[in-house]
């Protein structure tokens, strides 16, 4: 089902009638990732499912998308980086059940019937897909003093080696 994607939605419900949505969502709706960039303008694609993980329990699967600009932590000139973020989220009602999830599922603490917000569930991933201190490719940044790809190894203990061979 494509479309507008609802504000709110009950995770077990979806994972129990395996309901689908896939939508667009306005950067600027996501106050905390809109900190992190230069302008918190564009909007993310979304697609969120409702699943069943292998021992039964429901889960939120899906991925969101969205080209933000931020600023460059060596040169300090803005660019554009483009987020990528998996979502994958065991529907638990304890941080103690949350721990038995798998490793690759992420807790999402929810009591029976309660809903959650689509908009924090997406800014939650979203942020965690946001590097810590961005900055562009090799050979793109403007910064002098930033070598365009690693130089060779450093082996500091090279010079004991020379001694010792004397």
């Amino acid at each position: 089902m494509s479309g507008r994607l609802p504000e709110f939605i009950d995770p077990r419900e979806w994972a129990r009638t395996g309901r689908q949505q896939t939508g667009s969502l306005s950067l600027a709706r996501l106050p905390r990732l809109g900190a992190c960039l230069e302008n918190p303008t564009g909007t993310a694609t979304v697609m969120l499912a409702g699943d069943v993980l292998p021992g039964g329990g429901p889960a939120l699967t899906g991925q969101a998308s969205c080209t933000v600009t931020v600023r460059c932590q060596r040169c300090l000139e803005p660019f554009e980086l483009t987020l990528r973020a998996s979502v994958r989220l065991g529907v638990v009602r304890s941080e103690e059940a949350g721990q038995r999830l798998p490793d690759d599922v992420a807790p999402l603490i929810c009591a029976e019937g309660q809903e959650v917000a689509v908009a924090d569930v997406i800014e939650d991933e979203l942020l965690l897909a946001l590097p810590d201190y961005p900055y562009h490719a090799d050979g793109q940044c403007q910064a002098a003093d930033v070598p365009a790809a690693p130089t060779a190894k450093r082996q500091p203990f090279a010079a004991l080696r020379a001694l010792k061979s004397k």
